[in-house]
């Protein structure tokens, strides 16, 4: 209960340390904001990540944002506490270097969600669901997701458990992601519920050496205007 009171404190240095000193990894070059933050056994912000405003975070074994990442606002991270008390492999949200998940989406992290160093899940409302129904063994059943390194997954989209975007790669918005079915798959688009590989994608975006790009495109005129 301390710790949740702590986490609702507005974000500053001694937030921080205070965070540090109930058991959290809070780097004093990291920003804390207000967030609901309840039954999370370990919380690791390293320096310059950020975990914004209004999120809500439960019942998850560990929760890591690495160096430059970012969990933007009013997002829900979540597992049914049974997964937590139950699995071996520790449960919860884990952000590499550089990665961001955006505002408003849902993530229930009943297995690990991972998203790979300067992967995005961008724009709103993508929901990843690691848990189901195992229909042969009736029965709860939680698998992994995975977002690789320096992939992008559009607004509105569906990750189901087993679900692995290759690095590289776009989930382009409203598609649904499944578990690959023992095929490796390749860097590329993907589209489509269920979502299947359409194409090879490049661009600046993917080779970038920054997490954040304070940059913008006037389609109108052509001219892109330095941040």
């Amino acid at each position: 209960m301390v710790r949740t009171l702590a986490w609702l404190l507005p974000a500053s240095a001694a937030k921080n340390r205070l965070l540090t000193r109930l058991g959290h990894h809070v780097s004093s070059r990291a920003r804390a904001a207000p967030s609901l933050v309840w039954d999370v056994d370990e919380f690791t912000v390293a320096d310059d990540a950020s975990v914004l405003v209004g999120n809500v975070i439960r019942h998850l074994s560990a929760v890591e944002i690495g160096e430059g990442a970012m969990l933007a606002n009013f997002n829900l991270v979540s597992a049914h506490p049974a997964y937590k008390d139950s699995y071996p492999e520790p449960n919860g949200l884990f952000l590499e270097a550089g990665a961001k998940v955006l505002s408003r989406h849902q993530l229930d992290c009943s297995a690990a969600v991972r998203v790979r160093s300067f992967a995005s899940i961008a724009g709103h409302g993508t929901n990843i669901l690691t848990h189901s129904v195992d229909l042969k063994r009736d029965a709860q059943a939680a698998y992994p997701v995975t977002i690789g390194e320096r992939s992008f997954v559009g607004t509105r989209c569906l990750l189901l458990g087993g679900a692995e975007l290759p690095p590289h790669s776009v989930l382009a918005a409203g598609s649904t992601l499944l578990r690959p079915e023992g095929v490796e798959r390749p860097e590329g688009l993907y589209a489509g519920s269920p979502a299947v590989f359409k194409k090879k994608v490049d661009g600046a975006w993917f080779h970038r050496r920054h997490p954040h790009t304070n940059d913008l495109y006037v389609p109108s005129t052509g001219r892109t205007i330095r941040g």
